[in-house]
């Protein structure tokens, strides 16, 4: 374990290769680039050790461990924004937005990875799974997130050309930076913890010192649970609004008719009340009655989620027009407006 915390140069060469990789992945907005580097970035080592410190009360692996993993944050998240600065992109596109915005699933998967890379670290022969544990939870892509945030401030927008305030997701690149930092926090915390009880169901360390180091780290999760829960709930009122968009529409045909076309359903969840901001494209002969609907849309999603809710739909009314050939097969069309076609 005191190998894998010592901070040593190799370790910040593979984590500044891991940042690059990440980075530029997140940029071009490419999944397998981002899995790769995950796999390459040795973050998860350390924090391991680290756990494996407080449980058998190595305060040297400790610090050690400590040092590693706060130094290898700062290095990711300055390597990631002196990046971004460098390329000039401005654009968040989905990669980066996904890890922005972290929810309770995301600690069940850290709880699980921690556990999954304490094992893998008690039994040898199956040392090779490691490399999986690392794809399972993310470290260096929200630490990359957090740089990226800070490059892009103000500037930012999505890869529609919208700002990012303008779909209901952050006010800038500051926002972005804090939800990814929230992520990393809460994949740190939820590996030391579930780390440190695999390592003392294997009888390592003294298990009431070890318990109690665990407890006040736990105690952290008080600062995420909430947002994180949060989080969890409007990914939740937001599939309900999706559903229940559909059975209005099935249902109540009289009232939903037309072309209209759902651009985006934003939700979020203050003082109680849950907020829903609908964004449609809708013809102009469709537009009457909306506040109907509107009604009609608040009354089901008030029983179905049993809170207040508050709906606005903002609309985009357009005119559809529709052309059609005029000119039979046989005729000719006019040269001049032929080449200028060409042309």
């Amino acid at each position: 374990m005191m190998a894998s915390a010592i901070p040593a140069l190799s370790f910040y060469v593979m984590l500044g290769l891991a940042t690059a990789i990440a980075t530029l992945g997140l940029l071009s907005n490419s999944a397998p680039v981002v899995i790769g580097a995950m796999i390459v970035a040795p973050l998860m080592q350390p924090i391991v050790s680290f756990s494996f410190g407080i449980v058998v009360a190595d305060w040297r692996l400790i610090l050690y461990s400590t040092l590693t993993v706060v130094s290898g944050v700062f290095l990711v998240i300055g390597l990631a924004f002196a990046t971004t600065e460098l390329i000039g992109l401005r654009i968040a596109g989905s990669e980066i937005l996904g890890r922005t915005a972290p929810t309770l699933l995301d600690l069940g998967i850290a709880c699980a990875s921690g556990a999954a890379g304490a094992f893998v670290h008690t039994r040898k022969s199956i040392a090779n799974s490691i490399a999986g544990v690392a794809v399972s939870v993310a470290l260096v892509p929200p630490l990359c997130v957090v740089g990226i945030g800070f490059a892009l401030g103000r500037r930012a927008t999505t890869d529609t050309g919208q700002a990012l305030s303008q779909i209901g997701l952050h006010s800038g690149g500051e926002a972005v930076a804090q939800g990814a930092f929230t992520l990393f926090v809460t994949n740190l915390i939820g590996i030391v913890v579930f780390a440190g009880l695999i390592f003392i169901f294997h009888r390592y360390g003294e298990w009431k010192k070890a318990l109690l180091g665990l407890v006040v780290i736990g105690l952290a999760t008080v600062f995420v649970f909430q947002p994180l829960s949060d989080a969890l709930y409007r990914i939740y009122v937001k599939a309900v609004t999706a559903r229940l968009m559909t059975t209005l529409v099935a249902r109540n045909q009289e009232l939903f008719t037309g072309e209209s076309k759902i651009e985006n359903i934003a939700v979020e969840y203050q003082n109680k009340t849950v907020q829903v901001s609908i964004d449609v494209i809708s013809p102009r002969d469709n537009v009457e009655g909306l506040q109907e609907r509107v009604d009609v849309l608040q009354a089901y999603l008030k029983e179905a989620l049993d809170e207040t809710v508050d709906i606005r739909a903002h609309v985009i009314v357009v005119d559809t027009l529709t052309f059609r050939s005029t000119s039979s097969t046989d005729e000719t069309v006019d040269e001049e407006v032929l080449e200028e076609v060409e042309n």
